[in-house]
């Protein structure tokens, strides 16, 4: 049987949202952020992002207020201070929508697994951790999500991300999507 979070990256990032969001539905920024992290996530703030939710009449959109340095380098673009959509990462920001999408219309962490085929014949493997952080407990705006490469070491990782063209994926392969109500943390 698969684990629910299959990172540790990811499960350690849901650990302490769990802990900032004791006695209340979710954390707010206060709680949870970069400044918030323990020693033993700081190793993993590379990895992490912080989105502000925008709503207007056409929708629900996402605009990244943190991008950390080694997520950029592997997309091979910051997004700090950029809109979700303008990323061009092979259609997978339109997964990655649809995953915040899902965090804000059920105030709840949201986990999903997406399987991207590259044009250069290898897939990428990555598991998404979006997080709810909201400033009067009842409406979502922000996320606090980390995205980690699951299915290969990191040195593959090395070698593949700078031959990678995320403009020319050939398709993206959603593995699951799980709405985290009730996990349980093993101390």
């Amino acid at each position: 049987m698969r684990l629910v979070l299959a990172s540790r990256r990811n499960a350690t990032l849901y650990a302490h949202w769990v802990t900032a969001s004791l006695r209340k539905a979710m954390p707010t920024s206060k709680d949870i952020g970069p400044a918030t992290l323990s020693p033993e996530l700081l190793p993993d703030l590379p990895y992490i992002y912080i989105a502000r939710v925008m709503r207007d009449e056409l929708g629900t959109w996402f605009k990244f207020r943190l991008m950390g340095s080694d997520l950029g380098d592997r997309l091979h673009q910051d997004g700090t201070g950029r809109m979700l959509l303008d990323l061009q990462i092979g259609g997978w920001e339109e997964e990655w929508r649809r995953n915040l999408v899902q965090t804000v219309q059920m105030k709840l962490p949201v986990v999903d697994e997406s399987i991207i085929k590259t044009e250069a014949g290898y897939d990428l493997d990555i598991e998404h951790l979006a997080l709810p952080i909201s400033e009067d407990g009842l409406v979502v705006d922000q996320i606090f999500g980390s995205i980690d490469f699951i299915g290969q070491t990191e040195v593959d990782l090395q070698k593949m991300i700078p031959q990678l063209d995320w403009k020319k994926i050939t398709s993206v392969e959603l593995a699951k999507r799980i709405i985290i109500s009730n996990l349980r943390l093993q101390v």
